[in-house]
């Protein structure tokens, strides 16, 4: 009996996994039938595989679990760094947009005397007496508008310095809240236009520069 059970129990393997022969099958089925050692041997054999399928089973699912949460992370992660971008853009353009509303440009009459200007600049250094101001003349005006259209100077020929349909004006660097002081105060004679970015949209403004630039 002994050696039938050697023999047997070298073939539960391939009865368990259903690959042995007819006679082989009906040997180890007739033999467990009688036999309570080989059938617990065989009982054992399938319990590992069971616990060995369910822990495959755990397995696959923490994997799936951990894939989840490394793809979520990822999209969180990701979705940070667009916010970042977003946030930081933003606080660019606002930087940028408040530096460029501190500047008033005065526009000035034709014959507009050094007197009234004078009094305009005095009347600037009364609201912020840091205030940086420039004055350029018509053909200031003109040279700059030709360096803005240098890729398309024909659409400025025929101006010239004796035909200048552009005015002179006063460039004032000063603070945002000055700015509009400035805008509201300065109503003097020889002053044709005051002009800031502080009623235009921050977005606009920015989407206006990288027009013209480009």
């Amino acid at each position: 009996m002994k050696k039938e059970c050697e023999i047997v129990q070298d073939l539960l393997f391939g009865y368990k996994d259903e690959t042995l022969h007819m006679a082989s099958k009906e040997l180890v089925e007739n033999h467990l039938k009688t036999c309570e050692e080989c059938k617990k041997i065989f009982n054992n054999m399938q319990k590992d595989e069971l616990d060995n399928n369910k822990q495959e089973g755990e397995i696959d699912y923490l994997k799936k679990v951990k894939n989840k949460i490394s793809k979520k992370n990822k999209l969180i992660i990701i979705i940070g760094i667009i916010l970042t971008i977003i946030i930081l853009l933003n606080i660019g353009i606002f930087i940028y947009y408040y530096k460029e509303a501190g500047k008033v440009e005065i526009y000035l009459d034709d014959n507009i005397t050094q007197e009234q200007i004078d009094n305009i600049k005095n009347s600037i250094s009364n609201i912020d007496e840091k205030a940086k101001i420039e004055y350029y003349s018509k053909e200031d005006s003109l040279n700059q508008m030709k360096e803005k259209f240098k890729d398309n100077q024909n659409l400025l020929s025929g101006y010239e310095s004796e035909n200048n349909p552009l005015p002179a004006f006063l460039a004032v660097d000063t603070t945002v809240e000055n700015a509009r002081k400035i805008e509201t105060a300065i109503s003097l004679p020889g002053v044709k236009k005051i002009q800031n970015i502080l009623d235009i949209n921050p977005y606009l403004f920015i989407f206006s520069k990288v027009v013209i630039n480009n």
